[in-house]
């Protein structure tokens, strides 16, 4: 009986997930739940949207513009607001993982991948992945995608976003050409 009910249980944890991912329609959630919040503030002269009451940020979507992970950061790094130097955006709670999502929905709806600012920093000796933002906040939020992170070929480093569904992350190999979203902190 007990393999029974733990795979009903897995099951129902499936269905459940698929579910939550499946309803997830940013067009509508975008428009109603999430809606654009312009910066209070310019940075580099250009707009840029809230996220929450401390950053804003900027989604990068355009072809000749894709940059590797770390080409991306050091872009971002040349966004500036007073003594805050931007970073690839970091993510630590829902709202910011949908604010974020509907920024990059807004720029291109047709769910591209881009870069965000996490990181792997080292195999710990339990086996487990260490990772950190390049802004250098905690790490204490996550949204991977189904088997992600799996670190493939021991290659795969930096994380992206919108992997098969919007909003799942996924590790892959640093050098890629991505999309990308900076956020400079004005607080």
């Amino acid at each position: 009986m007990c393999p029974v009910v733990g795979t009903a249980t897995l099951l129902l944890l499936v269905l459940m997930f698929m579910s939550a991912s499946a309803a997830w329609d940013p067009k509508k959630t975008c428009e109603t739940k999430y809606p654009a919040i312009p910066c209070r503030h310019k940075i580099n002269n250009e707009d840029w949207f809230q996220m929450g009451d401390n950053r804003c940020v900027k989604a990068v979507n355009n072809v000749a513009e894709r940059l590797s992970f770390y080409d991306a950061e050091e872009t971002c790094n040349s966004y500036r607001h007073r003594n805050f130097m931007g970073h690839l955006v970091s993510i630590h709670n829902d709202l910011e993982l949908h604010q974020a999502a509907c920024t990059m929905y807004r720029v291109n709806p047709r769910k591209d991948h881009y870069w965000i600012g996490l990181k792997l920093l080292e195999m710990t000796t339990r086996g487990r992945f260490q990772y950190v933002w390049t802004d250098g906040t905690d790490n204490k939020f996550t949204r991977w995608g189904f088997g992600q992170p799996d670190f493939n070929l021991l290659k795969e480093e930096c994380i992206e976003m919108n992997h098969k569904e919007w909003t799942l992350w996924n590790d892959e190999r640093c050098g890629q050409q991505r999309s990308y979203m900076c956020a400079v902190r004005i607080a």
